[in-house]
Parts: C-alpha cells; sequence; structure tokens
C-alpha cells in the first residue's frame, strides 16, 4: 500500500543575517595614509633605538639615526593627518583613520595594547580590511 504522508527532510537552522564588507571608495587614501602610520611606527622605533645606542655607546652615527627616526615619525604623522581629515566612513560618516572621544561601536576591532586607530591601521596592512570603529560595519579595499 502506497504511504499517504511523508516527512520532510530536516532543514538547517536559519542563521543569522551576516552583513557583507562593504568597498570603500577612497581606497587608495585610505591606504596610503595606513602606509603612512605603519611607516610613522618604524620611525619611531628607529628613533628608541638610536635613543639607546646613543645612551649606550655614544658617538655621532646612534644620534643622526635617532634624529631622523624623529623626523621620520613626525613628517609621516603629520601627512598622514592632512591625508585622513576627509576620509570618513559612507554609513555613518565618522572618521575613519583618526579618533574622536565618542563612544566606539560594540562590533569595533581593539587589539588590547593598541588604540582603535591602530588596530584598524594594523587590520589594514595586513588584511586589506577594516572595520569603521564607530558604526561598525565591514569594509574591504578591493572591489
Amino acid at each position: 500500500m502506497k504511504a499517504t504522508f511523508q516527512a520532510a527532510e530536516p532543514q538547517p537552522l536559519i542563521s543569522p543575517r551576516v552583513r557583507k564588507a562593504r568597498h570603500h571608495p577612497r581606497a587608495g587614501r585610505i591606504l596610503s595614509v595606513a602606509l603612512l602610520l605603519g611607516l610613522s611606527w618604524v620611525g619611531l622605533m628607529l628613533f628608541l633605538g638610536g635613543a639607546m645606542a646613543l645612551w649606550q655607546a655614544g658617538g655621532s652615527l646612534p644620534g643622526w639615526i635617532a634624529l631622523a627616526g624623529l623626523l621620520f615619525f613626525t613628517l609621516g604623522r603629520a601627512a598622514a593627518f592632512v591625508l585622513s581629515r576627509h576620509l570618513n566612513c559612507t554609513l555613518c560618516h565618522g572618521p575613519v583613520l583618526q579618533e574622536k572621544s565618542c563612544h566606539k561601536h560594540s562590533e569595533a576591532v581593539r587589539i588590547p595594547p593598541l588604540s582603535y586607530r591602530s588596530s584598524t591601521v594594523l587590520s589594514l596592512l595586513t588584511s586589506a580590511a577594516f572595520r569603521c570603529m564607530y558604526c561598525g560595519t565591514p569594509y574591504r579595499l578591493k572591489k
């Protein structure tokens, strides 16, 4: 005899909606500001290393290295500040690579010893993607 009712196959549970990373329209400028900030960190490390070598060994070469590192740090930070003034999130219009004193989003990425901006720069340099610290929207640099 033919069965009149047949149970359907079990359906998987519906997963929560995940926002796909959006493309930022000024990806080149964001990457250049992130590179400038990353290079300014290198300048800071060069300054600290030169200052320690100057304190321990003396001489003029470590002093010149420390001075070059300080100049590199200052020029990198100044150029990054000028270029990042008008880089805003396309949804919330918050500055992408400048921190304000307002509250950050709960999904904003922050690596504990670093600030939100430093974590964003590190994320940009390693994965070419970031998350807005004010609205939590994920962005990618590639189309």
